[in-house]
């Protein structure tokens, strides 16, 4: 079934997880570590302490801007997503999990959530959701090769 937002409702989270053979202290790494997030996503700041601005470059002045608002060591990282151009209402939250899975591995789940808040539409949503689908690709095939 579709997800997303039917015409009048507020777009909904994105919602993704993805399932690799790595330890969950590896797989969070991989979201947190600027030199692991490198090698699937872009450059990135790192992700120290709570309340510290946090950035992603895409490149081509394509930057996201943020504040980290949730960092639990090998299980939870969250920050505030605003595109460096964007009006200051325009912010969005992203949330990573990890979890260890029974028999090894683990499961990371991305909730990428605040559409309405932010006043924006399914096609913002939508256009998001396009890019993280190729990113999580990158992202599994990326553990696949620590695993």
């Amino acid at each position: 079934m579709d997800d997303r937002a039917r015409p009048g409702e507020p777009p909904s989270p994105i919602d993704f997880t993805v399932e690799t053979d790595v330890a969950p202290e590896r797989a969070f790494a991989s979201l947190t570590d600027p030199r692991l997030i490198a090698e699937w996503f872009t450059d990135a700041s790192p992700a120290r302490r709570i309340g510290d601005a946090y950035q992603l470059d895409f490149g081509d002045g394509s930057i996201v801007e943020g504040v980290i608002t949730e960092l639990e060591p090998d299980r939870r990282f969250s920050y505030t997503w605003r595109w460096a151009d964007a009006e200051p209402h325009e912010e969005t939250h992203v949330a990573w999990s990890v979890e260890g899975r029974d028999g090894g591995g683990a499961s990371i789940r991305l909730i990428h959530d605040g559409w309405a808040e932010a006043g924006l539409d399914t096609t913002v949503r939508d256009d998001h959701e396009g890019y993280w689908v190729g990113y999580l690709e990158d992202l599994a095939a990326v553990l696949a090769g620590h695993a």
